[in-house]
């Protein structure tokens, strides 16, 4: 006899309440689209025009921007959301490349998106959205009839499925964003704290970006996001700080980044988040 069902989590089920709301409120159009190859050692400036994405489709490719240094391999897809990069091929590269522009009143969810959004075997994980990219190619590089709204609703899809990618593996809080995109002002508030985590923010100083009082912000907040400013703040650093850790970031350099005064400061904090300090949490993890 097999095993029962799983049951979802309640925090499951929020988080996937959260993705589908936000992902119904996103809308992307395609600015430009194109499909080239690389040759080993080849290197290729991509200028910031918009939100550019770009699909291994062989081979495998390095990028520099401002998020840091990644490599893509075959089946790998990337999103970077702002600032200048640039591509070198390691070896015979074929890359599916375009801009994407993010149909927004606001542009808070924007703010939330990090510098570099990669969902590593989107191809393995997706295959069917990533087949998509090899239409949308197609669509906008033909003539037929209906090609441009075709090919603005497969990338609204292809975009949306790295989102949800994304959302699913931890790297973000899909509540944040559906936060923001309800509410621009509370948002400004949520948006600042994730582009500088390591800021020296206070409960007035949110409030001023959120335009409302220090008593009303901290209601409001708590309400709509479930927690105090000062603890969704803490659980902000400490998820950047994972992902610090495990990038090879230092002890002394990821407390320095997120506002700690000391290693000892944030060791204790961290420990309080994931149970052990950094040290032994880097060595398990």
């Amino acid at each position: 006899m097999g095993n029962p069902p799983a049951t979802a989590s309640p925090g499951a089920m929020i988080d996937a309440a959260s993705i589908d709301a936000v992902l119904e409120r996103l809308r992307w159009r395609v600015l430009d689209f194109a499909d080239y190859s690389l040759v080993p050692g080849m290197t290729r400036a991509d200028p910031g025009r918009g939100i550019r994405f770009h699909y291994v489709a062989s081979g495998t490719v390095a990028i520099s921007c401002a998020g840091g240094a990644i490599e893509l391999r075959a089946g790998d897809f990337v999103l970077l959301a702002r600032g200048d990069a640039t591509l070198r091929a390691d070896g015979p590269t074929r890359l599916v490349s375009g801009s994407l522009h993010l149909e927004l009143e606001s542009g808070v969810a924007l703010g939330l998106m990090p510098a570099v959004l990669f969902a590593c075997g989107f191809r393995t994980h997706e295959p069917a959205f990533a087949s998509l990219l090899e239409t949308l190619h197609r669509e906008a590089d033909g003539e037929r009839a209906g090609r441009e709204s075709v090919a603005r609703r497969i990338a609204d899809l292809v975009a949306s499925a790295a989102l949800r990618v994304w959302f699913e593996r931890g790297c973000g809080d899909p509540r944040a964003w559906l936060i923001g995109l309800r509410d621009p002002n509370l948002g400004r508030a949520i948006d600042a704290m994730h582009a500088d985590p390591g800021g020296r923010w206070t409960v007035e100083a949110l409030a001023r970006l959120a335009r409302a009082s220090r008593s009303q912000f901290a209601e409001q907040f708590r309400r709509s996001v479930g927690e105090t400013p000062a603890r969704y703040l803490t659980r902000l650093r400490m998820e950047r700080a994972e992902r610090m850790l495990r990038a090879g970031v230092s002890v002394t350099e990821a407390a320095a980044a997120l506002g700690y005064d000391s290693d000892e400061g944030f060791s204790r904090a961290f420990r309080r988040h994931a149970g052990a300090p950094p040290s032994l949490w880097r060595a398990t993890a």
